[in-house]
């Protein structure tokens, strides 16, 4: 059984969850995704099934682009809203055009960003989160990404939100991106929603539900330049 399965992956479920539950939906053990997402993100998740797990490398370099909202005015550990709040400061009213010059220094820019120390990242031989979680020191080696296109969706003054929509390359972080904006900002902020809508060519209109997985759905590509 090879091809792509188009998942709209629901909150709280990690992506290793899914693939779980393909596995035993279509009984079939080669099964990969290409890009994870987090507990609390939703949206588009590609599986790989089958010898489709080999274009794993070429689907995970592909642009990606989400759906944000930010909440002002509060730190976690995790760098989202699942997180312990390790920080809060005295909620205000931001200037909007502030917020879209904080917006626009990261439009069509690339720069060194440092991933969360609660992320899959290895160092040592360890995972970074295996830091975190042990309260351990590590030094974490900053990582060139790429913001193709950012934009300013909303900012509600009376929830302490902003949404964004964002389009980056492999590699980049939304939780540390949301942090560098805040700090643009001189505040301090966390996610509090995430969804993939886009990833290369494939778009969120072409997924589907957990519960409507089966064979039907798989997508069989008859050329590489669909991908």
């Amino acid at each position: 059984m090879d091809g792509l399965l188009l998942i709209d992956k629901p909150t709280g479920l990690t992506s290793h969850k899914v693939i779980k539950i393909v596995r035993k939906k279509l009984s079939i053990k080669k099964v990969g995704h290409a890009g994870t997402l987090d507990p609390l993100a939703t949206g588009l998740l590609i599986i790989m099934l089958g010898k489709y797990t080999k274009l794993s490398n070429l689907l995970i370099s592909q642009f990606k682009t989400y759906q944000v909202e930010m909440k002002l005015f509060m730190e976690t550990d995790s760098g989202d809203i699942t997180g312990k709040i390790i920080k809060e400061t005295q909620p205000y009213t931001l200037e909007k055009e502030k917020i879209q010059e904080a917006i626009n220094s990261f439009d069509n820019h690339s720069y060194w960003q440092t991933p969360p120390i609660y992320s899959a990242i290895k160092i040592n031989g360890k995972k970074l989160y295996e830091y975190a979680r042990k309260g351990e020191k590590v030094d974490i080696p900053l990582r060139e990404i790429i913001i193709k296109k950012i934009k300013l969706s909303e900012y509600n003054n009376k929830e302490n939100t902003i949404n964004f929509e964002v389009k980056c390359s492999k590699g980049t972080y939304i939780r540390s991106l949301v942090g560098d904006i805040a700090n643009k900002l001189t505040t301090i902020a966390t996610v509090n929603k995430l969804r993939r809508t886009i990833s290369g060519n494939f778009h969120i209109n072409q997924a589907i539900k957990l519960e409507e997985i089966n064979k039907e759905k798989i997508i069989v590509l008859e050329k590489l330049e669909n991908i």
